[in-house]
């Protein structure tokens, strides 16, 4: 039995299924904008490694520095998807140095260490890069004002500039607040030009939305739906869920009005259904 909830103005919702239930299979299928599709599955993934990586490496961090608040200025996650590394900076905004730093592998903790005074603290110059870039993509972010889709602190990731010369990627995130759901609302994308001047927000959804990740009932839940009505192809915020709640996203894009499965990060076009 499949289940589809639908939200308000948005078609929104969980798909259920009893167990051996699965998604329908997917059919042959010409891939528009092969291009756009590549660059969220990129993002996604990279969004979800430092997503993790910060997660992961602050619960770490707290038990190695008892009063962080004291110290710790903010952090920054650089380097490969695969293998990404994690840094605490301290709270000198004119020249910040690194006190805390840990390596992660394939999304999980492999070391870690706190640093003293000297030459190893130094940041790099990509680094202070991404710091100030940061700032100045939340700045713009608040300035705008946007509506809140939770109380709680909004989660960041930083990406350097994908070509030489180009804008920093500042997401801003609303972060999960229980088991329970996944938000899908209230994430934005600024870009940081070289010259530190930030772009105009891009939102991923026009409303705050989040879906139901367990079933109030004994199905089990398998699968998310949504229909995105802002870009002709699923974003690296729906990889970036699908990652994240462990289970496909499908996707109806109403530019086009195609249908679209993102398992992590894969994406794929379904099959338009045959007309008489």
């Amino acid at each position: 039995m499949l289940r589809i909830l639908l939200g308000i103005a948005i078609a929104v919702g969980a798909v259920a299924a009893a167990p051996g239930v699965n998604a329908a299979p997917k059919a042959a299928v010409s891939i528009p904008n092969q291009a756009g599709i590549q660059r969220a599955v990129d993002r996604g993934r990279m969004i979800y490694a430092y997503d993790q990586a910060a997660w992961h490496g602050t619960d770490d961090m707290l038990t190695k520095i008892p009063h962080p608040e004291s110290v710790v200025g903010g952090w920054i996650v650089d380097g490969p998807a695969e293998s990404p590394e994690l840094v605490f900076f301290d709270k000198n905004e004119a020249d910040p140095h690194a006190v805390y730093v840990a390596q992660f592998r394939d999304n999980k903790l492999v070391s870690s260490r706190l640093l003293g005074f000297g030459a190893e603290t130094k940041l790099s110059p990509e680094r202070i890069r991404l710091i100030k870039a940061r700032k100045i993509g939340l700045d713009a972010f608040f300035a705008n004002k946007v509506e809140r889709c939770t109380n709680r602190p909004y989660n960041t990731v930083v990406m350097p500039a994908p070509l030489p010369g180009g804008p920093t990627l500042v997401y801003v995130l609303t972060p999960q607040t229980d088991n329970d759901t996944m938000p899908f609302g209230g994430h934005y994308l600024i870009e940081v030009s070289a010259d530190g001047k930030a772009s105009a927000l891009r939102p991923f959804t026009k409303s705050c939305i989040s879906l139901p990740l367990r079933d109030k009932g004994k199905d089990a839940t398998v699968a998310l739906t949504i229909t995105h009505l802002l870009d002709p192809v699923p974003t690296e915020i729906h990889v970036f869920t699908s990652l994240s709640a462990h289970m496909p996203v499908f996707v109806l894009t109403t530019q086009n009005q195609l249908s679209w499965t993102v398992e992590g990060d894969r994406i794929s076009p379904l099959a338009p259904k045959k007309t008489k």
